[in-house]
C-alpha cells in the first residue's frame, strides 16, 4: 500500500484535472508553441473573494466529469451576474458548448468575450479554441490574420494537418518578411512536422541560406540543418530527409555504470537487452554517445532550475549563493552549454540563451533576483496546494516546449520542489482517477518526447521526505492506481531516468555529478510493440550482457494505438 506522504484535499485534485478537459483539446504540436499554454492551462482558478466564486467553482466541477449541458447553464449564470469570473465563465462556457458539438454557439460566446472583456487574459484562450473549431470544420484560420504571434502559430500549426501545401507558403512567407526572429524559429519547427517533398525542400533551402539571402540568419540555418538531420530517410524525389515513424520508435537515452557508480564506455549493441512489458525486444541500434564531443550535433543542454515559489527565503538566499560558487568554478567555463530558468507564480522562464559562460550566468542571475520575492498567495495550507498545482502545470509546458527541440536536455531542480499525495478517499470516483491518470500519461509523455532526464538536488537543511517516494516510481498502468503521489518531483525524476540526490552545502559537485550523465552515455532505439488503447502503460528494462554493470534509463511510457 502507498504511504501518506502529505495530506493533499480533494479541492487540489479539482484543480489540478480542471486543465486536463482543456489539454486534450490539443496537440502537442499546438501547445509548444510561443508558449502559449493550452486551453485552461494558466487560469483555472476563479477569483475567491468573488460573489460568483462557488458558482464558477461548480461549473469547473462540471468541466471535470463531463458534464458539459451543466457547465454550460452553469456558467451563463455566472456571466450574468457580471462579477471578477465572469470573463473566464464566457471562456468555458465556449469550451463546453464545443464539447456538445456546438460550433457556432462557441464562436459567438468567445465574440462575447471580446467585446464585453477586451483587456481579458481569458481572450487567447478563446482564440485558440477558435482557431481549433475552424480547424474541424476544415475551415482553418490564415495565421495572417492573427495579430498575436502564439495564435498566429497555433494557426499555422492547425494549417499543416488540413492543408500542408498552403501552410508550407505561409511558412516561407514569415521567412521573407520582418517578422520576428522567435516567430521564425517557431515556424521552421512547424515545418519540419511536414511530410511533403515541398516541406523538406524548403527546410533543405532554409538550411543552405537561400531564404532571405539579403538578410542572413545563421542560427536560423543551423536549426534547419539539424532537424534535417534529425528526421533519417529520404523521400522519393527529394534530396532531403523525410519525416520518421514519430511515436513508432522509441529513443533512449542510457547511462550504464559499474559497481563503483562509475560510467562505462566501449558497449556494443550486442551487450544490451531490451524488454517492453517483459517481452524481449530487437533494438534498431545502438550509439555511443558523449556531450564531451566536439561534433556532439545536437549539443546535450542544462537547464538548472531555481525554484523561487516552492522554498523559504532563507533557503533561496542560501542557495544563491551556492550557484554564485558554481558558476565560479572552473575559471567559469562550465562543462557543457548551460540556461538558468526561474520557476515564479507566472511559470517557468529561461533566463538566457545555453551558454558555458559562468560570468554571464551570473549576470543573469544577479538580475532575476529581484524578483524572488516572498508571494503571499503561496503561504499556508491553501498556498501550499496552489504551489504544487502551478510546479506541475509549469513542468508540464515546459516540457512541452522542448519536445520540439532536438538533442537531450539534463533538467536539474534545484530544492525540494512539490510532494503531492492524498488520502484515497479525497481522490473521487472513477472520473477522477480518470484525470489524475490521463494527467500522468500527458506530463510524462512530454518529458519524454522532449528527452528531458530530470534530476532533484534537495537541500539536507529541509525537512526532506527520505525514500518513501520509491513507493509510486512504478509506473502506474490503470485509473485504479493513480494517484497524485505519482506525480511528486522525486518520482517523476526516477522515472525518467533521472537522480535524487541530497546536499546542500556542496552544490557544485552534485550538479557535476547530474552532468557526468551526459558525459559517456548511450542512446538507443527500437520499435515498440502497438498498443491496444489509449494510454497504454509499457514498462522498460534495459539489461546489459556484463557482470557488474547497471543501465539506468526511463522506466517505462504511456503508448497509444
Amino acid at each position: 500500500m502507498k504511504t501518506k506522504i502529505m495530506f493533499c484535499s480533494a479541492f487540489l485534485i479539482a484543480r489540478l484535472c480542471a486543465p486536463i478537459a482543456g489539454h486534450a483539446q490539443f496537440t502537442q504540436e499546438q501547445s509548444f508553441l510561443g508558449g502559449l499554454p493550452p486551453v485552461g492551462m494558466e487560469y483555472t482558478l476563479a477569483a475567491a473573494d468573488a460573489p460568483d466564486s462557488k458558482a464558477f467553482a461548480d461549473g469547473t466541477r462540471a468541466i471535470n466529469e463531463g458534464r458539459w449541458a451543466d457547465a454550460v447553464a452553469i456558467f451563463s449564470n455566472v456571466v450574468q451576474q457580471r462579477s471578477a469570473n465572469a470573463d473566464g465563465a464566457l471562456y468555458w462556457k465556449a469550451y463546453a458548448e464545443n464539447k456538445l458539438g456546438e460550433a457556432q454557439p462557441a464562436l459567438d460566446t468567445c465574440g462575447e468575450l471580446r467585446r464585453d472583456y477586451p483587456r481579458s487574459r481569458w481572450i487567447d484562450d478563446c482564440g485558440a479554441l477558435e482557431i481549433e473549431i475552424h480547424s474541424k470544420s476544415n475551415q482553418p484560420v490564415q495565421p495572417n490574420a492573427e495579430p498575436d504571434e502564439n495564435l498566429k502559430l497555433l494557426a499555422l500549426s492547425a494549417m499543416m494537418q488540413k492543408d500542408e501545401s498552403r501552410a508550407v507558403g505561409e511558412i516561407q512567407k514569415i521567412l521573407e518578411s520582418g517578422s520576428s526572429e522567435n516567430l521564425k524559429e517557431k515556424a521552421v519547427f512547424i515545418l519540419a512536422q511536414g511530410r511533403s517533398n515541398q516541406a523538406q525542400d524548403l527546410l533543405g533551402q532554409i538550411a543552405k541560406g537561400k531564404i532571405n539571402p539579403a538578410n542572413p540568419n545563421p542560427v536560423l540555418q543551423a536549426k534547419a540543418a539539424r532537424l534535417l538531420r534529425n528526421l533519417g530517410g529520404k523521400p522519393a524525389g527529394s534530396p532531403y530527409p523525410a519525416p520518421g515513424n514519430g511515436n513508432r520508435t522509441m529513443t533512449l537515452d542510457v547511462v550504464v555504470t559499474d559497481k563503483s557508480d562509475a560510467p562505462v564506455s566501449g558497449l556494443q549493441l550486442s551487450d544490451f537487452k531490451l524488454f517492453d512489458n517483459m517481452q524481449p525486444q530487437n533494438l534498431v541500434s545502438v550509439q555511443a554517445a558523449s556531450a564531451m564531443s566536439p561534433n556532439a550535433d545536437p549539443p546535450v543542454e542544462v537547464f538548472l532550475v531555481y525554484d523561487a515559489i516552492n522554498m523559504p527565503f532563507i533557503a533561496r538566499a542560501n542557495q544563491r549563493q551556492l550557484l554564485v560558487d558554481y558558476f565560479n568554478q572552473n575559471g567559469k567555463v562550465l562543462d557543457l552549454p548551460t540556461s538558468l530558468l526561474v520557476l515564479t507564480d507566472n511559470g517557468i522562464s529561461e533566463q538566457n540563451r545555453p551558454t558555458r559562460d559562468g560570468a554571464a550566468l551570473l549576470r543573469v542571475l544577479d538580475a532575476s533576483y529581484s524578483g524572488f520575492m516572498q508571494i503571499k498567495r503561496y503561504e499556508g495550507l491553501e498556498g501550499a496546494l496552489l504551489r504544487e498545482e502551478d510546479s506541475l502545470k509549469a513542468l508540464n509546458l515546459f516540457a512541452v516546449q522542448q519536445s520540439k527541440r532536438p538533442g537531450r536536455k539534463l533538467f536539474i531542480w534545484l530544492g525540494e520542489g512539490w510532494g503531492v499525495a492524498s488520502k484515497p478517499n479525497s481522490i473521487g470516483g472513477p472520473k477522477r482517477r480518470q484525470s489524475i491518470y490521463d494527467y500522468i500519461a500527458t506530463l510524462s509523455t512530454a518529458l519524454r518526447e522532449a528527452r528531458i532526464t530530470l534530476y532533484e538536488i534537495i537541500p539536507v537543511s529541509g525537512i526532506g521526505r527520505g525514500d518513501i517516494y520509491m513507493q509510486y516510481v512504478k509506473g502506474v498502468r490503470d485509473i485504479n492506481h493513480a494517484d497524485l503521489g505519482d506525480l511528486s518531483l522525486p518520482v517523476l525524476a526516477t522515472q525518467t531516468g533521472g537522480q535524487v540526490l541530497m546536499g546542500i552545502r556542496d552544490l557544485a559537485s552534485l550538479i557535476d555529478r547530474c552532468v557526468t550523465d551526459a558525459k559517456t552515455y548511450y542512446v538507443l532505439t527500437y520499435n515498440p510493440p502497438p498498443a491496444a488503447h489509449p494510454n497504454e502503460y509499457h514498462d522498460i528494462v534495459i539489461k546489459v550482457d556484463r557482470p557488474g554493470l547497471t543501465a539506468r534509463t526511463r522506466i517505462g511510457y504511456y503508448s497509444q494505438p
